[in-house]
């Protein structure tokens, strides 16, 4: 990425936000996010994401970060990143999709200048949307049992047989970033290899999984016999262990940086609490229920915290091991127990005609039903659990 010029003044900071709002206020699509029901159901909708993805690039708000010469501005700065996933976040206006920045980065650090040059544009332009292909049947975090093969050919062409499963997106991208096993000998985290995969090749089948709030997020993908050109294999075969991984922890920041929708969240109990009726009161009124409020309102404010010291380290290049791991544990641990307690909470409050009302109680519901996902994409807590004990604390392993 591009290197950081010098920390812009609160004044310029203040500007580029308002700049943000006024793109988002005139390009954003007429429809609010929602979670775990991001994908696009119909062609419109589809179509209004990818103008409204494009729009981010084109005005620098999203890949500001990338080398210029692929599009990155000049005058990035970090804060510019978080400046704009609060607003977005904020306007509850539909996010750019996290798999596409995962492919980027690794194209602009691992891929090669055709790579680049092929590829790069046509994520810009939103042309393609992107997937991760890495999660399987009996690897699911657990990631380096991958047993998805590649077999190289003659001719320097791979074909590639197996499945992914739980694919982000698959049913509606155009690419996918694979992690294969192209040492047949192999274990564990040698022996695999990155590539770029089509998802439109023949002998790939994608297969929709429904979720439990009645949305396609997640899907099968199946590979029988595909064959991907030589100029698919992304580094070197047997590097994809450490190219994934290098993805992957961009990713975990990521995750820990949505932490906006905590404060969206707690805005929805509090509104709940306010105005749902327990025995005739509001049932904030109710002090179990005043005090639970506010303990999940300070665990807000301290993964809140986290994050803005991260960032801040980040700005200052004395980013700590481990720090992705710990903002997507705290973000994704918090996002589920403020969204377990307001489903919980929007279940026991009497019915308040107010639309603002139904609305929150219908959003905690659907955070509630997808916070699961969240602490298993990208790395189950488990995992950020061990991440953490062997590479931050440093303790011993068997």
């Amino acid at each position: 990425m591009s290197a950081a010029t010098a920390r812009p003044t609160e004044a310029e900071l203040a500007g580029f936000r308002d700049r943000v709002k006024a793109h988002i206020a005139e390009h954003a699509p007429p429809f609010e996010a929602r979670e775990g029901h991001r994908a696009p159901v119909t062609a419109e909708q589809e179509a209004r994401l990818r103008t409204w993805f494009a729009s981010l690039f084109d005005a620098g708000f999203v890949g500001g970060d990338w080398p210029v010469e692929y599009g990155g501005r000049a005058d990035h700065h970090p804060l510019h990143d978080r400046i704009v996933s609060e607003e977005i976040l904020r306007a509850r206006a539909p996010r750019p999709v996290d798999q596409v920045n995962l492919a980027a980065h690794v194209l602009l650090h691992f891929g090669s200048d055709e790579q680049k040059s092929a590829l790069l544009p046509r994520i810009r332009s939103s042309e393609h949307v992107w997937c991760q292909l890495l999660s399987e049947p009996d690897a699911g975090s657990d990631i380096a049992a991958v047993r998805c093969k590649g077999t190289r050919q003659p001719d320097g062409s791979w074909v590639i047989d197996g499945q992914k499963t739980w694919i982000t997106d698959g049913h509606w991208a155009d690419m996918g970033l694979a992690l294969v096993r192209t040492d047949p000998s192999s274990s564990r985290h040698h022996g695999l290899s990155a590539f770029v995969v089509p998802l439109t090749a023949p002998g790939i089948e994608v297969r929709p999984i429904r979720t439990i709030n009645e949305a396609i997020e997640v899907n099968e993908v199946f590979f029988d016999g595909v064959t991907l050109a030589a100029d698919s294999l992304i580094g070197e075969p047997g590097q994809g262990w450490s190219i994934i991984m290098a993805g992957l922890d961009f990713e975990r920041f990521g995750i820990g940086g949505n932490v906006i929708l905590l404060e969206l969240l707690i805005d929805d109990l509090v509104t709940v609490a306010r105005h749902g009726r327990i025995d005739g009161m509001p049932a904030l009124q109710h002090e179990d229920i005043r005090h639970q409020v506010a303990e999940l309102a300070v665990e807000v404010e301290v993964a809140k915290a986290f994050i803005d010291d991260h960032v801040e380290r980040m700005v200052a290049g004395a980013e700590q091991t481990g720090d992705g791991s710990i903002a997507k544990l705290s973000f994704a641990e918090t996002y589920h127990r403020v969204s377990a307690y307001g489903a919980q909470l929007s279940a026991m409050v009497c019915t308040v005609a107010d639309p603002d009302v139904a609305q929150a109680k219908q959003r905690l519901k659907e955070c509630w039903l997808w916070s699961r996902a969240y602490t298993v994409s990208g790395g189950s807590s488990e995992m950020m659990r061990n991440i953490l004990a062997k590479r931050r604390l440093l303790l011993p392993t068997r």
